[in-house]
């Protein structure tokens, strides 16, 4: 997924260092990560719907809809049945294990929103550069930047080949769910041949431009921490004390739950 693709306007996340958002990245996974009461986590959550509204990405959140919907099933339904609590309600589901499973579904659904809105707004270059100004070494980010470009590359081929087997008469959507998962298993194989073949190829292409020969590197792009990114990370500061402090006073925490 690359930044701004069909938006309109830029927002101001949109123009926050990238390094800003990957710290606003880390605190949304710390406060939906550490209570277990479905109302804080909720709150956390609150806090990443936010930043999808602000960031304008809910049509990338209307393409997932579909594994967060199968998501919430699998958790709750789970988590509901394996925990247990003091309060009955039907079968092995009790009050305190249906909250703890709604507050695991929020925990996923909010990272993964929080994941999105940083995928969404930032373009690939602009995050290579903040994890190499972050003092991650270089291999390591470039082969984050380098997966992250590969995703879309990977789906591309793969609609290439459905596209393909198509026009040779081959109806992969026609019959029952069964029948079509048997019919594109065999896509696989080509799929996965021309993705080995492009990373042979571009394995390749690097040696051949010399990578990692030089270990003092330049680049295209300048990152400079701008008052906006103070500000944003200030706020960050602040939440992440907050639900720290409810952490720490047990406000978080579900009485009576018993996890397997």
């Amino acid at each position: 997924m690359q930044a701004n693709s069909g938006a309109p306007h830029l927002t101001l996340i949109h123009c926050l260092d990238p390094r800003t958002k990957l710290a606003w990245l880390l605190v949304s996974f710390t406060i939906v990560l550490l209570p277990q009461s479905p109302e804080v986590v909720g709150l956390g959550s609150l806090v990443v719907v936010v930043q999808v509204a602000w960031a304008r990405a809910w049509r990338e959140v209307a393409r997932i809809r579909w594994l967060l919907l199968g998501l919430a099933v699998f958790s709750i339904s789970l988590w509901s049945v394996m925990a247990s609590g003091p309060t009955p309600l039907i079968w092995r589901i009790s009050r305190e294990s249906l909250a703890f499973g709604l507050a695991t579904f929020l925990k996923l659904a909010a990272m993964m929103l929080a994941g999105l809105v940083l995928l969404a707004t930032t373009r690939v270059e602009e995050l290579f550069l903040g994890l190499v100004k972050l003092r991650l070494p270089y291999p390591a980010a470039f082969a984050f930047a380098l997966a992250l470009r590969w995703v879309p590359e990977v789906f591309a081929t793969a609609q290439r080949v459905k596209e393909a087997q198509e026009v040779r008469g081959i109806h992969l959507e026609s019959g029952p769910p069964w029948t079509r998962l048997k019919r594109h298993l065999p896509l696989l194989v080509p799929i996965f041949l021309l993705t080995l073949r492009r990373s042979q190829a571009m394995a390749w292409a690097l040696e051949s431009r010399g990578f990692q020969m030089r270990r003092q590197r330049t680049f295209l792009l300048e990152l400079r921490l701008a008052p906006r990114d103070w500000l944003a990370l200030a706020a960050a500061a602040a939440i992440l004390a907050l639900f720290l402090t409810l952490h720490l006073l047990h406000w978080d925490r579900i009485p009576g739950l018993v996890l397997p």
